[in-house]
């Protein structure tokens, strides 16, 4: 179970959208007083990942590679060091090497790789793992995870539909939520959420947090950062060294007209050298310069939507956003991918060419009409730019 669930922690993390920034229109939708399903209490997550720090160290001793390596993406996930996202790639290309015709190698391999957004080699690999593999339930996963970060959530629309079915677990059901999402059907997947609470079993707060993180990023997509933010804080209670639950609840934060300095400045503590809390943080000049880190082969892809983000705001720099945009529109081709790069676009006043790329936002999330709606703006669509607004009630 948790080779899925990792493998699909960044992926799933980039479906989500940024909270609307100044100027855009308001969430049209009041959350209820408090939207967080009951869920079971869980070990205390400081001391999870202490333990999770121990079992790297021993394992790097120990003759299990497939148990090191699902140490080190778990870490990666929870606190997006690099050097870990590193170790894991290269720990896995070289039991592949070693042992290449081991499928659980293989799998562990493809884990890592769709995890930093490697999904050219990943999908060659795959190939492999099919001859090698006993049962279709093997490689059925990675290739649902594979074909959505593509941006092809309907041909993985069957996988997660019987999966949720014969194995209704809390994960399988988010999972199923997300692809949802990606499928324009919001009010569906938000439906799943008391569901995949009430199957929730493992009070690991390493799982608990990385749901309620999936179920926030519902929320958000569905305009409503007061709600998403409920559960952003909760998953940040459970696993307080979590980056991106931190990163999701200070965005909330600032959506719903508050200050995340204090929480930023916590997170910081810990992980000093993360270019995204170093941004909350108002570092920007040392953000810019831990991207560079980040941004370096073989983790080029992984975190090339974080970094343009990062320079259309704070780093005012909107031709590296573009550049980074564009990598990122040609790795993954979902509406999120595509919605990046038409801002980027529009910061770089390529309006005609935004407004090429915009019209399958017409039809996406709130946040992605709107985003359609400035880039026929921008280069004078008023048909369709008056269409939308309407739509939208911001005009």
């Amino acid at each position: 179970m948790w080779r899925g669930v990792v493998a699909a922690a960044l992926v799933i993390g980039c479906r989500g959208e940024p909270a609307p920034r100044t100027g855009e229109p308001p969430s049209p939708k009041p959350p209820a007083p408090s939207i967080v399903p009951a869920l079971p209490q869980s070990p205390d997550g400081a001391q999870e990942l202490v333990a999770l720090d121990l079992q790297i160290e021993q394992g790097r001793a120990a003759p299990d590679p497939e148990a090191l390596l699902g140490a080190l993406s778990r870490r990666a996930m929870l606190r997006g060091r690099h050097e870990d996202f590193r170790e894991a790639l290269e720990r896995s290309g070289a039991w592949t090497a070693e042992d290449a015709n081991n499928p659980r190698a293989w799998g562990m391999r493809i884990a890592i790789l769709i995890q930093t957004h490697q999904f050219t080699e990943a999908e060659l690999r795959l190939d492999d793992f099919k001859r090698l593999a006993r049962d279709p339930s093997e490689w059925e996963p990675p290739a649902a995870t594979l074909g959505e970060a593509r941006g092809n959530p309907e041909g993985a629309r069957a996988y997660r539909e019987r999966a949720a079915e014969l194995h209704p677990t809390a994960a399988n059901l988010t999972n199923l939520a997300a692809n949802l999402a990606m499928r324009g059907q919001l009010d569906d997947a938000i439906a799943l959420i008391p569901r995949a609470a009430a199957a929730l079993r493992d009070p690991s707060p390493v799982l608990v947090a990385w749901l309620l993180v999936q179920w926030g990023r519902l929320y958000v997509q569905n305009g409503e950062p007061a709600a998403a933010r409920q559960l952003f804080e909760q998953a940040h209670a459970r696993m307080p060294g979590y980056v991106d639950a931190t990163v999701q609840l200070a965005t909330a934060i600032r959506a719903t007209g508050g200050d995340p300095a204090a929480l930023a400045a916590g997170a910081l503590a810990a992980e000093p050298h993360h270019p995204e809390l170093l941004a909350l943080a108002g570092r920007t000049a040392e953000a810019a310069e831990a991207w560079t880190v980040y941004l370096q082969p073989p983790l080029d892809h992984a975190f090339a939507d974080h970094a343009a983000r990062f320079y259309l705001g704070p780093g005012s720099a909107p031709a590296k956003a573009l550049a980074l945009a564009t990598s990122n529109f040609t790795n993954r081709q979902t509406l999120d991918a595509r919605a990046l790069l038409v801002e980027a676009e529009l910061a770089n006043t390529l309006a005609k060419s935004a407004c090429d790329r915009a019209e399958p936002l017409a039809t996406g999330t709130r946040a992605h009409q709107f985003l359609a709606w400035r880039a026929f703006t921008a280069c004078g669509q008023t048909a369709e730019a008056d269409r939308l607004a309407q739509a939208l009630g911001i005009r």
